[in-house]
């Protein structure tokens, strides 16, 4: 996957791999997960790009221009703060509805 990244849009950054905190039950985990800085392009370019290789499951960007790649069978999409709550546009509408349901 990042060989294919990087032919795509140029050098990178690595900055977290296994180690470091993660979300839990985080691709990170199971080394399928790297977070990166792109060096030659923007973050959103570069997530657009992750998207469209065919390896890559989740793709997420943070506010401090990381952005967040896996290998993970679950396709998940977010934008997001490096550290507090985020979520992922699959899980965001059950989330809603499961806070809605608990506050009756």
């Amino acid at each position: 996957m990042i060989t294919d990244l990087v032919a795509k849009i140029g050098p990178i950054e690595v900055t977290s791999t296994c180690g470091g905190r993660h979300a839990r039950h985080s691709q990170h985990y199971s080394g399928r997960a790297i977070d990166f800085r792109p060096l030659e392009t923007t973050p959103r370019k570069a997530a657009a790009a992750a998207r469209s290789l065919e390896a890559v499951g989740g793709v997420g960007t943070y506010s401090n221009g990381l952005v967040h790649a896996d290998v993970g069978a679950r396709e998940a999409s977010w934008h997001g703060h490096k550290r507090g709550t985020r979520y992922a546009k699959a899980y965001q509408r059950r989330h809603y509805t499961r806070l809605a349901r608990n506050n009756r």
